[in-house]
């Protein structure tokens, strides 16, 4: 069982698609590494989702000026 500390936040995962704890610690329960989903079975990193949320922003903004 995972127990938030106040540097973890609960966002939109866009590799296990849903809502999940991104962490700050490793698997040793230590801290200072990268934002990283506690629920995929690989490392998917807080920037990775980033910049999937950039390239949707972008899409929608050439979507909406194309038709």
């Amino acid at each position: 069982m995972l127990i938030k500390n106040h540097d973890d936040k609960i966002i939109y995962c866009y590799c296990c698609r849903k809502r999940t704890l991104f962490i700050r610690r490793d698997l040793h329960n230590n801290s200072g590494v990268e934002s990283h989903c506690s629920e995929c079975s690989f490392v998917w990193f807080e920037w990775q989702n980033r910049a999937v949320e950039r390239e949707k922003e972008k899409w929608i903004e050439y979507n909406e000026l194309t038709f």
